[in-house]
């Protein structure tokens, strides 16, 4: 059948000393029934995969706030000044397939939950490799050299794996990040003074993690070859320890440089290149000046204002600088290539 939704939510509107503030916040729940997902395990014996199901449910939590400020200085300057912020989660509540795999919902899970490997560093020698517990299963069998990735051993069994790639047995994984927006929030600043005006927006998200991976994030090692330009990726494992052209050396950011797939070892979802995708972002910048109407009535024009603005000025982001964090964000995870906002 198709999905059921269920909201509810209870607000507050407020207007205050003399209308100069202004706000309201708002609070909300969605259940989200009979949520389309593979039900329940079935025998071996069907020869095909679980059909779907209505076999899952979501509660959102969520609120918004607003609040803005207008009011006018003595020497004649108008100011406004406005604030939102908002955040929600979204938790599944019932899920009929009680495996609890990673692969799949399990009751409990938050959206945009992000499994991966605790990463140790950069493998420095060959006794380091040797003295390590195994990586065997996640590098494929591929021997490790040195500038390969160490992961962490997790469950303490000396070898690095997945178990059983559930909730209750994830081996040496754990939940590393998360890939929900958190905390949105926008701010508006305007004035006016004698004909002349000033507005600017900015907006923003204050925590969010995010997986990119793909060619544009490894480089040259991903067959991305115009993204050269980067400096990350000219930051490569190299093993002698001093500096050079190309500003590497044992502390570098990636890891050593694979022509083909034997690099795919390194490049499993893990706490080392997990990317911080809050921003702050200049949206808009506007300035203009309106012309005084006894001017304008001369010329039987009954408003003329002229004005210059700009879009996206800068960014404050944490984020490899080969992505936008906003582009990204739109798209969600990235294993191709994001396109930067025009500016």
């Amino acid at each position: 059948t198709w999905e059921t939704v269920t909201q509810w939510n209870i607000g507050l509107d407020f207007n205050m000393v003399n209308s100069r503030l202004k706000g309201a916040f708002d609070y909300y729940q969605r259940r989200t029934s009979d949520i389309l997902s593979a039900g329940k395990i079935l025998p071996g014996v069907l020869g095909a995969n679980e059909p779907l199901e209505n076999a899952a449910e979501s509660l959102t939590k969520g609120w918004e706030f607003e609040i803005s400020w207008n009011d006018q200085l003595p020497n004649g300057i108008h100011y406004n000044i406005g604030f939102n912020l908002s955040d929600y989660q979204s938790e599944v509540t019932k899920f009929d397939n009680i495996e609890r795999s990673l692969s799949n919902s399990y009751v409990g899970q938050k959206q945009g939950e992000i499994w991966g490997y605790e990463t140790a560093g950069l493998f420095q020698s060959p006794d380091e490799i040797a003295d390590a517990p195994t990586q065997d299963k996640v590098s494929g069998g591929i021997q490790l050299i040195p500038g390969d990735i160490r992961f962490a051993d997790l469950d303490g069994n000396g070898v690095i794996d997945w178990g059983d790639n559930t909730v209750d047995n994830p081996g040496d994984k754990k939940i590393i990040g998360n890939s929900t927006p958190r905390f949105h929030y926008g701010i508006n600043l305007g004035a006016d003074w004698k004909g002349f005006d000033v507005q600017m927006f900015f907006q923003g998200v204050m925590k969010r993690d995010i997986w990119l991976g793909g060619p544009m994030f490894w480089g040259a090692d991903g067959g991305e070859w115009q993204s050269v330009g980067f400096s990350e990726h000219l930051d490569y494992f190299r093993p002698e320890n001093t500096a050079s052209v190309f500003g590497a050396n044992l502390d570098s950011y990636y890891p050593k440089a694979y022509l083909g797939d034997k690099g795919n070892k390194n490049k499993k979802t893990q706490t080392r290149y997990l990317q911080n995708g809050a921003y702050m972002r200049m949206k808009n910048l506007q300035i203009g000046y309106t012309f005084p109407r006894a001017w304008m009535n001369k010329a039987n024009i009954q408003k003329l204002r002229i004005y210059v603005s700009a879009e996206n000025l800068f960014t404050i982001s944490g984020i490899a600088d080969m992505f936008d964090p906003e582009a990204t964000a739109a798209n969600g995870f990235s294993n191709g290539k994001t396109y930067p906002l025009s500016k």
